[in-house]
């Protein structure tokens, strides 16, 4: 090479090396679980963002016969009927008397489209995903059907596994077994 070309590339060197900005840091985004915060019978719970449908005002329903004490009918929605379930009755197995369970949330999955009365609705929530705990115990009732859940101050809010509960054999079907027609007919 010649001087001239040395020369030329050394300045063009300096060049960079006076006005180069240096690389960016890289910075590790937070993985934030979201989802949102809403009760079932009294319990507070978290669903997973993307799995409701929407939350509705509980439809007026009309009851079908030979079917358990937790599905209360069905009802209208979207121009269609989905099944609008008790989540006081189905979750702690026994009737529920109390002020009316206003909003109900609508859940679709293949093969499932059905509402589940809610308790109490909160708000979306955010936290980091590493902070979810898998160890603590939930309220009994529920815990087949959670996965983990997160500290939210005082509270600790369990993760509803919408899958667990659909592939739950005694959600799956509706049907009163022969005692349970047998009960609804003495009272």
């Amino acid at each position: 090479m010649n001087a001239s070309a040395l020369s030329t590339l050394d300045a063009l060197e300096r060049r960079y090396a006076a006005e180069a900005v240096a690389a960016p840091v890289q910075v590790h985004e937070r993985n934030d679980w979201v989802g949102t915060s809403l009760s079932i019978a009294g319990v507070p719970l978290l669903i997973g963002e993307g799995l409701l449908e929407e939350i509705i005002e509980t439809p007026k329903v009309m009851a079908i016969p030979g079917t358990k004490p937790w599905v209360m009918g069905v009802g209208s929605h979207l121009g269609g009927l989905i099944p609008i379930l008790s989540g006081d009755v189905f979750f702690r197995r026994r009737p529920y008397s109390g002020r009316p369970r206003d909003y109900c949330m609508v859940l679709r999955r293949p093969g499932f489209h059905f509402g589940i009365t809610l308790s109490g609705l909160e708000r979306d929530m955010k936290f980091p995903a590493e902070q979810r705990d898998m160890q603590r115990e939930v309220d009994p009732d529920f815990a087949p059907y959670t996965r983990g859940g997160f500290a939210d101050g005082e509270r600790f809010l369990a993760v509803l596994d919408i899958d667990s509960l659909i592939a739950d054999s005694e959600f799956a079907n509706a049907a009163a077994s022969e005692a349970q027609m047998h009960e609804v007919g003495k009272e």
